[in-house]
């Protein structure tokens, strides 16, 4: 493991950034035992208390458990980890477009029926309130893909899952510089607007089934569009 000097203005916070890198790297996977407090803090050349302080905040953070006689251990990465790794995952790949459009048809849907199930009173307020927005812009002739992204975000936000939180988030980074001219034409941008306004009323009346159906129909429609074919 390669250690660096620690900044002593905040030196548990660095302690935990770099084993949080290390998670991060790959160089710490779940289920790895970290060594004892006495090598830790000979190897960043600081306290036992400070290394016992480190360890509590990574253990606040679920990345870390001691384990009463046995150690500290490497646990479940968080939904932080979660997003870096998929992220790292999907530029690796390079994944073609339609691949990431197959995932989205998998996810969204399921996030969608999810936000209908659990979405706060403040969940819809947000979403009515980017509805009214995107409605402006389509009278304007202003792109609205940011309020697209802004939708589906507070969709995933809606449902309750960290994780399917940082899935949204990744996908829809990557598909960002993909939306074509086509997508921003007057009669796709009123389509758009039909479809965000359908998904949002069955999520506010809490229609899980038509949600998920909204937001497949929605999908679909965008995956012709783009790939000039149905299905």
């Amino acid at each position: 493991m390669e250690i660096k000097p620690v900044n002593r203005k905040s030196v548990y916070e660095d302690i935990v950034a770099q084993i949080r890198d290390m998670i991060d790297r790959g160089e710490l996977a779940v289920g790895d035992k970290l060594p004892p407090e006495r090598r830790l803090a000979e190897l960043f050349s600081v306290s036992r208390n400070t290394v016992r302080e480190a360890i509590r905040s990574l253990a606040e953070q679920g990345l870390v458990e001691s384990r009463q006689g046995a150690g500290t251990f490497i646990s479940q990465a968080d939904s932080r980890d979660f997003a870096a790794t998929f992220a790292g995952a999907i530029l690796r790949g390079q994944p073609e477009l339609r691949e990431i459009f197959e995932i989205r048809k998998i996810v969204e849907p399921e996030i969608a029926g999810m936000a209908a199930r659990n979405a706060s009173p403040g969940d819809i307020t947000r979403m009515e309130a980017i509805l009214a927005d995107q409605e402006r812009s389509v009278a304007k002739g202003e792109s609205t893909s940011r309020h697209d992204l802004e939708l589906h975000a507070t969709l995933a936000e809606a449902s309750g899952n960290s994780v399917m939180r940082a899935m949204v988030r990744v996908l829809h980074d990557e598909l960002y510089e993909s939306r074509s001219a086509g997508l921003q034409s007057p009669t796709r941008q009123q389509a758009s607007l039909a479809a965000h306004r359908a998904i949002v009323q069955a999520v506010k009346h809490g229609h899980v089934l038509q949600a998920e159906k909204a937001m497949r129909e929605h999908l679909e429609e965008v995956s012709t569009i783009v790939f000039n074919k149905k299905g």
